[in-house]
């Protein structure tokens, strides 16, 4: 899709451009009037390409831009801008797949090109400073869905509920940038809950928990199977969760979306095979 506007972008601004080029180029007067009218052209893609910077539109103004370097073939300005917005484009694409260091490194590039726009290296300051925020909610956030699960695994139902009453209510947990995060947490609340009330526990200061914990046994989403939590008659334990946690991590998975349901299940698929430890695929997970 981004492709696509581009695309648009740069055929609309060179549209405009044939469009009113003289029709006879014999006489020098016609080869004059057709270099002001590609001079006047290039100005004004250039200008559009702005404008859409400025409106955060970033691949509308590639299109622009490009559109501009097929207008004066090799034009140094033209050519700056291509890279600059090019390279804030490949730092707002790392951003959503939280690839901080690649992002940075990208918004970073936009301010080093020879002849860049001052636009653009005002866009790559405030990407910068979006990057660096994100990041550090993200560590936090993610630090605190470790501390829940962790409290869980030990049996701390009431600990993992109140650590994650305050990770579900941050003002900004359902931006995209943590929708991870935040699924594992609403999972991890529920089977806490669960976990909670089955021991004869108290929520305690849980009323989003208790929601949350209804609204899933309503739709029956997380009814589990008795059969998948054991293996051979016996319960898995907290222990080989925690255990099963860890090697994903050795194995450089993200396995905060994970519920304790996913892990025995990946680890009943794995017994079956004759190992002990497990991996994305034991899940159906990639």
């Amino acid at each position: 899709m981004k492709k696509i506007l581009i695309g648009v972008a740069a055929a609309l601004a060179l549209f405009s451009l044939a469009g009113c080029q003289p029709k006879g180029n014999d006489s020098a007067s016609a080869a004059s009037a057709q270099a002001a009218q590609t001079s006047s052209s290039y100005t004004a893609i250039i200008r559009g390409g702005r404008d859409a910077v400025s409106s955060k539109a970033y691949d509308q103004a590639l299109g622009y831009f490009q559109s501009a370097l097929l207008t004066k073939t090799g034009d140094k300005k033209a050519t700056a801008l291509v890279k600059q917005t090019k390279a804030l484009i490949e730092a707002q694409n790392s951003l959503s797949k939280n690839s901080f260091n690649a992002a940075k490194s990208s918004a970073a590039a936009v301010k080093t090109v020879t002849g860049g726009d001052s636009s653009l290296n005002s866009a790559a300051d405030e990407l910068l400073t979006t990057i660096n925020k994100v990041q550090t909610a993200y560590k936090a956030y993610q630090g605190q869905l470790q501390k829940a699960q962790t409290a869980y695994d030990q049996q701390d139902y009431a600990g993992a509920i109140a650590t994650l009453n305050q990770l579900v209510n941050q003002s900004d947990i359902a931006d995209s940038y943590y929708a991870t995060i935040y699924a594992g947490a609403l999972k991890l609340q529920v089977g806490a809950v669960s976990a909670q009330n089955a021991s004869g526990g108290t929520a305690g200061n849980g009323s989003s928990a208790s929601s949350s914990s209804n609204a899933a046994s309503g739709s029956g989403e997380y009814s589990v199977n008795k059969n998948d939590t054991e293996i051979n008659g016996e319960k898995i334990t907290a222990a080989q969760i925690q255990q099963a946690r860890k090697d994903l991590q050795a194995q450089g998975i993200d396995f905060a979306s994970w519920s304790d349901l996913d892990i025995m299940k990946a680890i009943k698929v794995a017994h079956a095979d004759g190992r002990t430890k497990i991996t994305p695929q034991d899940a159906g997970l990639k």
